[in-house]
């Protein structure tokens, strides 16, 4: 019964981005794009939200999102994983990308565990990848200027009151915004850090070394997201939510 709930949700929801997104969003192939998925003909759909990523380089999450609806329907599930996460690269507070990944997770092979760790590091990564580098950098800009204009207060009033208040002001939303700033930062280097990917094999074996005749450490299957480590050649090593690291072929990933 909650499984089928789900699935009427999730029809439900996608015509419904699918509809937004093309209300504000001009362009005549995005359009023609949603329009042929509107129709089910999902393979043309895919198509036409591809030559807009790849021929005019037009990115977007909506793009990104709507591209994973067609694959998920098309029943391409690693690749509609891997859509929805690079929606979710560029706005990572996108709700309805994070409730479709998690239906398009279910229907994977592989039930990977999340490796515990500490609360404090967990929340810390969880805000500043609340926001994308560019969002918090905007943050940073706006709070300086508004600190800017504090000062200017501060400095031109003859009124005590107004005077104090806004070198107070000036100082609160100065340090507001080399936080943001310093937010930006970080987020950048968590994304450089861990290269993400995700697995396009229906089956693939992982392997103690980059070479075919280490040891085999585990199976993977299509859609499962992995950390890429390490590339030497044309071997990945990579690592898993709960920790096991291997190596596997380059060419079974797709990079986030």
């Amino acid at each position: 019964m909650i499984k089928q709930l789900k699935n009427i949700l999730i029809l439900i929801i996608i015509p419904a981005q699918l509809f937004a997104t093309s209300i504000m969003n001009p362009n005549p192939i995005f359009d023609e794009a949603n329009k042929l998925y509107e129709k089910a003909d999902y393979k043309a759909s895919i198509e036409k939200y591809n030559e807009l990523l790849v021929k005019y380089q037009f990115v977007s999450p909506e793009l990104y999102y709507n591209l994973g609806n067609a694959y998920y329907k098309n029943n391409e599930i690693a690749a509609a994983i891997l859509n929805y996460n690079r929606a979710l690269k560029i706005k990572p507070d996108f709700e309805d990308a994070i409730f479709n990944l998690k239906m398009a997770n279910q229907k994977t092979i592989d039930k990977i565990d999340q490796m515990p760790e500490l609360f404090i590091d967990s929340a810390y990564k969880n805000f500043v990848r609340s926001k994308n580098s560019e969002v918090w950098a905007y943050y940073a800009v706006g709070l300086v200027l508004v600190a800017l204009i504090s000062m200017i207060f501060y400095l031109l009033s003859g009124n005590s009151i107004i005077k104090k208040t806004g070198f107070y002001a000036g100082i609160f939303f100065l340090l507001l915004g080399l936080s943001s700033w310093f937010m930006a930062s970080e987020n950048n280097k968590l994304n450089q850090q861990s290269g993400e990917a995700i697995v396009f094999a229906k089956s693939v074996s992982v392997v103690s070394e980059p070479n075919n005749n280490s040891k085999k450490l585990f199976t993977l299957h299509e859609g499962i997201k992995v950390e890429l480590i390490e590339k030497y050649n044309d071997w990945a090593k990579i690592k898993l939510a709960n920790g096991h690291i291997g190596w596997m072929p380059y060419s079974n990933l797709q990079i986030v």
